[in-house]
């Protein structure tokens, strides 16, 4: 099985300066991150290279945390950073819904302006990944689309409420 990479792209109605400034700050991603099924709360943020950013999501099924390790940040261009589910503690394990599930994924979010349009690029890779964590993978990728088109709706209407 080769190496799967998820995407997704979602454009927005606001500045790139805009949506960047959107997933640097916890009062703004309290306000949209995570999945729309649960209600999501910033734990804590250290948005450097290097730091973390820790959340909390509860919803229906239960409560999971997760958190990103921030690799490359060149501000209104570009993120990147590894997803990892933790437990309550930060520490990194695999999610109950899907036990073989990868322990990182690491995103890629390109930031490109167009006019008063901004197009957020979206691509992920499982890290370290057996073939069991890529089956895995590949076989939430249909769900990951779905929810992370949900929370790009979420900023979206974020992006809306800051600009009125």
């Amino acid at each position: 099985m080769s190496q799967s990479v998820f995407t997704l792209a979602h454009t927005f109605d606001a500045p790139k300066e805009s949506v960047f400034a959107a997933f640097t700050t916890a009062e703004a991603l309290n306000q949209w991150w995570g999945p729309t099924i649960s209600r999501n709360s910033v734990l804590s943020l250290d948005f450097r290279p290097g730091g973390i950013f820790r959340y909390k999501m509860e919803g229906a099924q239960g409560t999971s945390y997760g958190r990103f390790l921030y690799h490359t940040i060149q501000p209104h261009d570009l993120l990147e950073f590894t997803v990892s589910f933790t437990d309550a503690d930060g520490n990194v394990v695999a999610p109950a819904f899907a036990p073989d599930f990868p322990l990182g994924v690491r995103y890629r979010f390109e930031f490109n302006e167009t006019g008063d349009k901004t197009k957020v690029e979206i691509t992920g890779v499982p890290e370290n990944a057996t073939e069991k964590n890529l089956a895995a993978f590949n076989g939430l990728g249909a769900s990951m689309k779905v929810g992370f088109g949900g929370t790009m709706e979420q900023l979206a209407k974020y992006l809306e409420s800051v600009s009125a």
